[in-house]
């Protein structure tokens, strides 16, 4: 059977994978649930729902295709522990947005945003998701979402090159971002996280990927403001190597 599917302009549907490895206690679980919630609470107009899934070295979905305006989290729900398991993880939540999509069948989101939000390397994916074959398998999945569906991919990460790392994932340089790694660093890298994708969400469905990124990713000043305390804190870095 065939369905006539229309896309709704005015309506986002944002996935987003959280690290829960026993390194994120330090940015405090309960200020990262906030600062989640305080994220989707920020879009402005339009309809949102939203996926949230967890990760450390297992992955679970703890929202599945819910309203933004009854979107909440709390600490419980991304209590550290574990190691990191992003390759898989990213994997699964890409291919559970698809399948969600696919059910749809009168009318689907005529944006689809994914955030990663991790404070380390990947080291615990297993089986086909393991080592390099499975980093080529994530960007086959992210290139396949971004050039025939134009997700849009935000790959938010500490203790990490998030750009470099993300980059190696298929996911555009423009997109990606580093946080100072503290509760201050979580809770600013949001908020950018949160303008950017305001910027992004209402642009024309035939936009190319390139124009969105160029509006969609970050700019100076938010990558700055995510970055501002490790400023102040260690005088002697270089600016550079975290834009």
């Amino acid at each position: 059977m065939s369905y006539n599917i229309s896309l709704d302009s005015e309506w986002t549907h944002i996935a987003i994978l959280l690290d829960k490895s026993g390194s994120m206690f330090s940015l405090n679980p309960e200020n990262t649930a906030q600062q989640v919630v305080g994220l989707v609470k920020e879009q402005t107009g339009g309809k949102i729902t939203v996926t949230a899934a967890t990760f450390s070295n297992t992955y679970q979905v703890i929202k599945e295709n819910v309203d933004g305006k009854t979107f909440a989290l709390t600490a419980n729900d991304i209590n550290p522990e574990g190691s990191t398991a992003l390759q898989s993880s990213l994997c699964r939540l890409i291919d559970d947005t698809g399948k969600f999509l696919a059910s749809l069948t009168q009318t689907r989101p005529g944006r689809v945003v994914v955030i990663v939000l991790t404070d380390g390397e990947e080291n615990a994916s297993d089986g086909e998701y393991a080592g390099e074959s499975g980093r080529k398998l994530v960007i086959e999945k992210i290139t396949h979402q971004q050039e025939k569906y134009n997700w849009v991919f935000y790959f938010l990460g500490t203790n990490i090159d998030a750009v470099k790392t993300g980059k190696r994932y298929g996911i555009d340089v423009r997109t990606c971002i580093n946080y100072h790694s503290s509760q201050e660093g979580c809770t600013n890298v949001m908020r950018s996280a949160s303008q950017a994708i305001n910027r992004v969400r209402f642009m024309p469905q035939n936009m190319s990927q390139d124009a969105m990124l160029s509006t969609g990713g970050f700019t100076q000043e938010e990558r700055f403001n995510s970055i501002q305390q490790n400023i102040v804190e260690d005088v002697g870095e270089n600016i550079g190597e975290n834009i």
